[in-house]
């Protein structure tokens, strides 16, 4: 199963997938989208679906981090709405290779740093990037996405939703529109048929915020189910975001950019 090639998730996986294969000489390239379905509701009071909306809303207003886990990879970050952000990718390339991409962005100053095997490009060192030099959004949307998650394409693609306790609502998710938290493969969703729409999920609630989503992929074939989970912690809480080390830290040279946007 492929979820997407890194962009929140849009557009984040979407794009490392593209970057590492780029870099060892494949191609990959994917597309997020979103499709909107209705959803149930409480027999009282707000209905699950508008609780579910409330919390999401409430990411893009306070600080928080996150981790975000699928197949292809971890994303783990931290957002600051004043312009503070860093990001980490663990992902799995095909063939079992590892690789990190890190982002961090101050303002106008961004930082990145990975260990895609690129020739000129030294793992340990940070790069300090010059925004204007790079044209592809694929990495740099890492770094810089507002909504790395894509949050706020979350309730558009809840079908029924139900509110079981104070914390906790379950129902049913939409696969189809790609991205890190659906799929992108033709076959994988001839397989799935009709689950492909209706996958459950269970999302977590802290108060007025969003702290946990889990959505199944059902089995097919010979795959087993497997889960697409985001957890989200510290909101509204300071963020710490610093410039690495000044000894650790280059001016971006030539590969740089070649792999940013290739």
């Amino acid at each position: 199963m492929r979820t997407s090639t890194f962009r929140t998730i849009g557009i984040a996986v979407a794009a490392m997938a593209l970057a590492l294969t780029t870099a060892c000489g494949g191609d990959d390239d994917k597309t997020t989208s979103g499709s909107s379905k209705g959803a149930g509701s409480t027999s009282a009071g707000p209905s699950a679906k508008d609780v579910l909306t409330a919390a999401v809303k409430d990411l893009n207003s306070s600080t928080y981090g996150y981790a975000m886990k699928i197949p292809e990879g971890t994303f783990t970050g931290s957002i600051d709405p004043t312009g503070k952000q860093q990001v980490k990718v663990d992902g799995v390339a095909a063939g079992g290779v590892k690789y990190t991409i890190e982002g961090i962005a101050l303002g106008a100053d961004y930082y990145f740093k990975t260990s895609i095997p690129t020739t000129g490009i030294n793992a340990k060192k940070w790069y300090k990037l010059d925004r204007s030099k790079i044209k592809k959004d694929a990495i740099i949307g890492l770094i810089e996405a507002k909504d790395p998650t894509v949050s706020q394409g979350l309730v558009g693609r809840v079908g029924t939703a139900t509110q079981s306790g104070p914390t906790t609502i379950t129902g049913t998710y939409d696969l189809t529109g790609g991205g890190d938290l659906g799929i992108d493969d033709a076959a994988v969703l001839q397989a799935l048929g009709d689950k492909a729409k209706a996958a459950p999920f269970t999302a977590t609630l802290d108060g007025q915020h969003l702290v946990s989503l889990k959505i199944t992929v059902p089995a097919y074939g010979t795959v087993a189910e497997q889960a697409l989970t985001v957890d989200y912690t510290g909101h509204g809480q300071p963020v710490t975001v610093a410039a690495p080390k000044a000894a650790d830290v280059m001016a971006a040279p030539a590969a740089v950019y070649g792999l940013l946007n290739g």
